[in-house]
């Protein structure tokens, strides 16, 4: 009952968006709320990897700053990809891009459904692209976007001499998720299988 009353808080605050934005953002906010939000119904793994990649997307970010091919890279591409100059790689669709990992580590981390919120103008790609980019903090951005460098992009941080850096807090994400991945899943396991916990990991 109070799922269904939520989603309708949600449709109703999200009024004057596309319906088909509005639909993805609405069923975004459902599973993150769905999904644990506390130490005790998570592994001490999950919950440190969870925080180590909001700290990680944050710097990765700020890194990224002032970067140029973002804002042309999606000229001549169909759409959604190239309805707007820049983000071409926001083109995809918001599931392709928020499965439930990426968001089991955004909520552990301290995303809120409130957090997810769209921006205004025409749907084009995920819910959260925007014609001046994304409108989510980076923080509680999926860790595939914020890690994600393409060809353009790779040479201009190339000439700025920042790539060597881009490349190690691309590789300390991609293990820190793979990491979170593994004792995500393996916890699953554990609790599909009834089998108690044997190692006290837990906080």
């Amino acid at each position: 009952m109070f799922v269904s009353v939520q989603r309708l808080i949600d449709s109703v605050r999200l009024r004057g968006h596309p319906s088909s934005r509005v639909k993805e953002v609405v069923q975004l906010r459902s599973e993150l709320r769905a999904l644990p939000h506390r130490s005790q119904q998570v592994s001490r793994i999950e919950l440190e990897r969870a925080r180590e990649l909001r700290q990680l997307r944050a710097e990765l970010s700020a890194t990224l700053t002032d970067v140029e091919s973002c804002k042309s890279c999606a000229r001549g591409y169909p759409e959604p990809h190239g309805f707007w100059d820049g983000g071409n790689c926001c083109g995809a669709t918001t599931r392709a891009l928020f499965d439930e990992t990426e968001l089991a580590t955004l909520r552990l981390a301290g995303t809120t459904a409130g957090a997810l919120d769209p921006p205004s103008g025409p749907h084009a790609g995920c819910a959260f692209r925007g014609e001046t980019g994304c409108s989510l903090d980076a923080v509680d951005r999926p860790n595939i976007c914020v890690r994600y460098v393409c060809r353009d992009l790779a040479r201009e941080l190339h000439t700025r001499g920042l790539l060597d850096r881009i490349d190690e807090l691309r590789d300390a994400i991609g293990a820190a998720y793979k990491a979170f991945t593994e004792a995500r899943e393996a916890r699953l396991l554990d609790e599909a299988l009834g089998v108690p916990d044997l190692i006290p990991e837990r906080t």
